[in-house]
């Protein structure tokens, strides 16, 4: 039975002890994605419930076991009506459970203000992460009927916050309550010299979409220091400024965005930070759709500094294409990957806001990943009547359910998936945008999950289907022309890797990975792999991170790299580690590694994806591309186009890495094996061949 049959089936009744026991098996048995769709189907018949002592007090225990069985709990209790429900979610917002306090947070946001609750959310609010990011979206949301009870609170904890990180997120929230008095408040902030530039910053971004000579006085005064405060103000003051529309040619408007800083049409910072696949992937798809005839312009929207947002989208006749980039960080508060980032949401949401603005009119934003970026475009986009299309993955319902179904997943793991990735949020998050937006991209994938069989698949309006399964693509092109210059001895990348690798281990083959130095990316797993059987047989070459400056995150998976071969040091030579590199210099290295390089190493490398969940894998259709043999994830995207002993190795999240890898090189000498993974790339996944299918589906919102 689908989750919309489910509900259907239920929908008549009131909330019985028995819906309950659906959410108690759901967690004894630890399956936290079928716990999911139950909470979705017992909160749907939950509302309009006053739950009586039995319900309450099995509801109290599911909160008081914590864990996934508390999260549902107080997404039903956030359903039901009545007094007794609002003393549990204000008990629940003080818990000692941070993981407690966080989802009642954000639940309340579907209930009416309450003010006892208040001060305990302005206490979320000043955490800082996602805890910020929940409590100040229930208050601005109860501030649209509440306002006075909301300012005074934030502005009393104002009053005596010292810590320059707290003030800017209380100001965060002043700085989206529409009242008269908060224009002055604002002003008063930016342009005291005595405040700490995280607070000054904070105030100065919600000015530049307000409107009044005060205001206009002030940021033409600050925009002219040469300092950060003066480059925000100048951000603001150009933010305020009205924009000249010019003329362009009939055809699709189209923004996309993801929240990768450096973003350039080279991806020159390619691997770096939280520079990866999706990245690569929207600068390739941003020149293919700009070449389709049926769009008239294409803006990428990424992350950059100051001076990147303040050169703004350039629209023309002339371009197609443009890039617009959204500041996003402040001195105290600075931004080194995605988790840090959802506090920043209202400074995301404007960032949108204006290049929308510049670039506009846009006919349909393009959003992808369950992250703050997703979040803050399709709150913009509704705001501004802009259509959007969300590339809808079942992430990271694939992972709890490949954990659950491995034996991984207990209370323990989940409580730290949840600490660390905040999984039940993220999973709520894609479900409930993937019901509202106008369009769907699906991935390609072997079975389906509940929640996706119950989106909407038609626009009844239109008469069509709002979705379509799509799949991502590679520029195929670009793969064949470095098979070409590796073919010429034209490649700097090879000659680099050439001097790294000693003496004494030239003549193997290589085993290459690509990516993000990013735990989920596997890159220490398969570091352990090799290192522990196989570093004889094939020397190894990393591809990714900022070796010269690493993030705080891509330093611990640097430190865990070191721990690993200082047990194994007998393996320490074989291992490169050659940093981010460009895309095109990527796509050369993976075609070296096939061809072989002289005496440095022999022809048939491998790669290897060492992720436990690859959502498609454009990494590993590149290397596909190249000619290589490779291994991936069996969950997810590769297993649709991986021929399991064919053209590569299918890994389950439980199965050895090394194994695999060592099958893999079983498999390169294979009659047709090259040209069988070049087909089904070239005729299947490629970016031109995406673009066309998401043009289609965009076409009935431009008509």
């Amino acid at each position: 039975m689908t989750l919309t049959e489910r509900r259907l089936r239920l929908a008549p009744n009131p909330l019985r002890a028995c819906d309950l026991d659906l959410v108690g098996a759901a967690v004894s048995d630890h399956d936290v994605v079928t716990l999911l769709a139950v909470t979705s189907s017992v909160e749907f018949v939950a509302r309009h419930t006053v739950p009586d002592r039995e319900l309450l007090a099995r509801l109290d225990d599911l909160v008081d076991q914590g864990g996934a069985g508390a999260l549902a709990a107080i997404e039903i209790l956030a359903s039901t009506i009545g007094e007794q429900s609002s003393d549990r979610l204000n008990a629940a917002v003080r818990s000692h459970d941070s993981t407690v306090r966080r989802h009642a947070s954000w639940r309340l946001a579907q209930r009416r203000p309450d003010g006892r609750a208040i001060p305990a959310l302005v206490v979320e609010l000043e955490r800082g992460g996602i805890d910020t990011m929940h409590a100040h979206r229930t208050l601005r949301q109860w501030a649209l009927t509440a306002p006075v009870q909301v300012l005074r609170a934030v502005t009393a904890s104002l009053t005596v916050a010292s810590d320059p990180a707290c003030r800017a997120r209380l100001i965060d929230l002043i700085g989206v309550i529409s009242d008269r008095g908060t224009d002055e408040l604002l002003v008063d902030i930016a342009v005291d010299r005595y405040e700490s530039d995280a607070a000054r910053i904070a105030a100065l971004g919600p000015l530049g979409e307000r409107r009044s000579s005060l205001i206009g006085e002030s940021l033409t005064m600050l925009a002219a220091d040469d300092d950060l405060v003066g480059a925000h103000a100048a951000l603001a003051l150009q933010s305020a400024q009205p924009t000249a529309r010019s003329e362009r040619r009939p055809g699709l408007a189209i923004a996309q965005m993801t929240l990768a800083s450096g973003l350039d049409g080279q991806l020159s910072r390619g691997g770096r930070g939280e520079t990866g696949g999706v990245a690569s992937l929207v600068v390739s798809l941003g020149d293919a759709l700009a070449r389709h005839p049926d769009v008239a312009h294409v803006v990428t929207i990424g992350r950059g500094s100051v001076s990147d947002a303040l050169v703004g989208p350039v629209v023309d006749d002339a371009e197609a294409l443009s890039y617009g980039m959204i500041a996003v960080g402040d001195p105290s508060r600075p931004v080194n990957g995605a988790g840090d980032m959802w506090e920043h949401l209202p400074a995301v949401e404007r960032g949108i806001r204006r290049v929308l603005r510049l670039a506009g009119p846009i006919d349909v934003l393009h959003l992808r990943m369950a992250d703050v970026g997703t979040l803050a475009g399709a709150a913009v986009a509704e705001e501004a009547q802009v259509a959007t299309c969300l590339s809808l993955a079942p992430d990271p319902h694939n992972v709890l359910e490949s954990m659950h179904a491995q034996g991984q997943l207990d209370a323990s793991s989940f409580d730290h998936l949840e600490r660390t990735q905040h999984v039940w949020f993220r999973a709520r998050m894609i479900e409930e945008l993937g019901q509202v937006a106008d369009r769907v991209a699906l991935f390609p994938r072997v079975r389906s999950f509940p929640f996706l069989d119950a989106l909407p698949h038609r626009d009844e309006a239109e008469g069509r289907a709002r979705t379509a399964v799509i799949a991502e693509g590679i520029d195929v092109a670009a793969a064949r022309r470095a098979l070409d210059e590796v073919g010429s001895g034209r490649s700097a990348i090879v000659d680099q890797l050439v001097a790294r690798i000693p003496a004494d281990r030239r003549g193997l083959p290589l085993l290459v990975s690509v990516g993000r130095l990013h735990p989920v990316k596997g890159v220490t797993r398969v570091v352990d792999a090799w290192s522990r059987t196989l570093h004889q047989t094939c020397n190894l070459v990393i591809v990714g991170g900022d070796m010269d400056d690493p993030s705080e995150v891509e330093r611990g998976v640097l430190v865990e790299i070191e721990s690993i071969m200082r047990t194994r040091p007998q393996a320490c030579a074989g291992l490169v580690l050659l940093g981010g590199q460009a895309h095109a210099d990527v796509n050369r290295l993976l075609a070296a590694t096939n061809v072989g390089h002289g005496d440095a190493w022999s022809p048939g490398g491998v790669y290897v994806d060492g992720a436990v969940k690859e959502e498609f894998g454009l990494a590993v259709l590149e290397a596909m591309a190249a000619g290589l043999t490779v291994v991936a994830p069996s969950t997810g995207g590769p297993s649709t186009y991986v021929d399991h002993g064919e053209t590569g190795i299918l890994v389950a999240p439980g199965d050895d890495l090394a194994t695999a890898i060592a099958s893999a090189f079983e498999l390169v000498a294979l009659p047709g094996r090259t040209e069988r993974a070049r087909t089904v790339v070239e005729s299947r996944y490629s970016i031109d061949t995406m673009a066309g299918r998401l043009v289609d589906l965009y076409q009935p919102i431009h008509a």
